[in-house]
């Protein structure tokens, strides 16, 4: 924070800002208008707007400033680097704030995986809230790796990197005023709540924001997006590898409620991230789409600081941080410069390696365990949905040889199963998915929502034991298989999520790896990694599986495998 006499004397323009970015087109969230000015810059600090002289200047001419970008919702583990990584690629992309919630590492390592992202995201370029896990497990028939309640999560609570609580998944446990919730939220009723409510409405969503929770980024229709603002939430537009909504909730942005929507990624991948971006991509898409470019970077930092209650950001004016965006191109988003605390973004890149005991706790399998005994005729199948990680059920006649199950009828059906690898419990299930493509091969990963079990699709049972005793043996990851033969994996040592190795071979090794499901079969239309790990999420519609078998979302319990007529 500059000193104040410093930072007077400057704007008055007794002395000379550290930094002056000349000529450049201001975006006013203020009032909407792009004005031509002069940034003065004190320390980390915005001293002035208008006309100064710098001890450092750069000539911002025809470039466009921006305030930093805000990801408002975000889980740093799904881009399978450490903390202090991601800050360094997101920053680039002119990602200068993240509010994140840790529940990923949190479901595996409890209380622990916390304190290793507060840890480790000490060492990032950027400024990186947290937001504490709300839902560990996401629901009670979950089998994580930990449990946390109120009191745990109360030694974070003063925390000045905490904001809140993290996405409530719940919403049964929240409606039914359940105490282990109600106990979370009176913990964070004085600070922000985030939701996670998919087709809420009526009395639950009522009873809902009765508890202080304030945003969701689950709709799925421009519809239910404007039911939630009008009940006062704010909506984020979600463009994230495997959930992508932005596009479906735009109608929903108008001129009279603009102030109540936010972008985030939630979940994105490290190629994504790497490739695309993180909200550059967002703010790119929505006016690709029609939104007004100003409002689009509105959206992009002041909504979200303003949501958030981070008053020193999201706007390029005397008092804010200096964290500004300079680009050319309004529409493009041609990122020249980063400006981080008043200091260019222009450092190479860093990491630091990180070793950490394995958290697979569990027994190699057979592939006896992938036979399933015929008790029916039909068996209930997950079906996917394009570029969604929502599914439907459907019923699907099957085969039968020597009393088992051999085959189920259709063109694309594979067998999946998850099993817990925390406790060393034994309790797994297998069921059946429709619509990957995959084919003579199998896929394991312990990337599995929430709970991060070992999940696994094939069509063949020796391949599945492969590859899930392969991903045992390296500590987590991701392992595909084919003919006995092990393709390539990818190590994920901390948490079975994270690898602190150079990102980018980390991106080459995970493009490597969807290149070779592609190649097997895996459609366009989904990420494999990523849409497999969604299938164990319990708390999204409609059919999932966990450890303890198949859960509808509908009517909120597990159902059996064999469909009944």
């Amino acid at each position: 924070m500059a000193e104040i006499k410093k930072i007077v004397d400057i704007a008055m323009g007794r002395e000379k800002a550290h930094l002056v970015l000349k000529n450049v087109l201001i975006i006013n969230v203020f009032s909407q208008i792009i004005e031509k000015n002069d940034i003065a810059i004190c320390d980390d600090m915005i001293a002035g707007i208008g006309s100064y002289d710098g001890i450092e200047e750069i000539d911002c001419e025809g470039m466009f400033a921006a305030p930093g970008f805000i990801d408002s919702h975000v889980h740093i583990e799904s881009s399978m680097v450490t903390p202090e990584v991601f800050s360094q690629i997101a920053l680039k992309h002119g990602v200068t704030t993240v509010v994140a919630d840790p529940h990923e590492i949190a479901n595996v390592m409890g209380d622990k995986g916390i304190d290793f992202m507060l840890e480790n995201s000490k060492k990032s370029v950027m400024d990186i809230f947290f937001m504490l896990p709300s839902c560990v497990p996401a629901t009670e028939f979950e089998d994580s790796g930990a449990v946390l309640n109120s009191y745990q999560l109360s030694r974070f609570i003063q925390n000045d990197r905490v904001l809140g609580l993290g996405e409530v998944m719940d919403v049964q446990a929240v409606t039914n005023a359940k105490t282990q919730m109600v106990d979370k939220l009176e913990l964070c009723r004085d600070k922000n709540i985030d939701g996670h409510c998919p087709k809420i409405s009526g009395e639950a969503l009522n009873a809902y924001l009765n508890c202080r929770i304030k945003t969701d980024h689950e709709c799925s229709s421009f519809e239910e997006a404007l039911r939630k603002v009008e009940r006062g939430m704010f909506v984020m537009l979600r463009q994230g590898s495997a959930t992508k909504n932005l596009k479906d909730l735009l109608p929903a942005v108008k001129n009279e409620n603009y102030h109540r929507f936010l972008f985030c990624t939630d979940d994105r991948h490290i190629e994504d991230l790497l490739l695309e971006g993180s909200i550059d991509n967002c703010i790119r898409l929505a006016i690709e789409e029609g939104l007004d470019p100003i409002k689009a970077y509105i959206i992009a930092a002041f909504n979200a600081a303003q949501c958030y209650g981070l008053n020193d950001r999201g706007a390029i004016a005397p008092g804010f941080k200096a964290d500004i965006v300079v680009f050319q191109d309004l529409k493009n988003l041609e990122i020249q410069y980063v400006f981080k605390d008043g200091k260019r973004n222009d450092k190479p890149m860093h990491f630091t390696n990180i070793n950490m005991k394995s958290t697979m706790n569990t027994q190699y399998i057979s592939s006896d365990l992938f036979r399933i005994e015929a008790r029916g005729e039909k068996v209930n199948v997950i079906k996917l949905i394009s570029r969604s990680v929502e599914t439907l059920v459907e019923k699907r006649k099957i085969y039968i040889d020597g009393g088992y199950i051999s085959k189920v009828d259709g063109e694309d059906i594979l067998k999946i199963g998850v099993f817990e690898r925390h406790k060393n419990t034994g309790k797994y299930s297998i069921g059946f998915l429709e619509g990957l493509g995959l084919k003579n091969c199998s896929l394991a990963q312990t990337i599995s929502h929430d709970s991060h079990n070992i999940v696994v699709v094939g069509d063949n049972d020796k391949d599945m034991e492969i590859a899930v005793n392969t991903l045992i043996a390296i500590g987590g990851g991701i392992v595909l298989v084919s003919q006995r033969k092990i393709l390539d994996s990818l190590s994920l040592p901390i948490a079975g999520l994270i690898t602190s190795e150079n990102p980018y071979e980390v991106n080459m090794k995970v493009k490597n790896l969807s290149d070779i499901a592609r190649k097997f079969g895996v459609s366009k239309d989904f990420d494999p990694f990523l849409t497999l790990g969604f299938m164990a999420l319990s708390v999204i519609p409609k059919l999932k599986i966990t450890s303890r078998g198949l859960f509808d979302f509908d009517k909120f319990s597990f159902i059996d495998l064999f469909a009944k007529e």
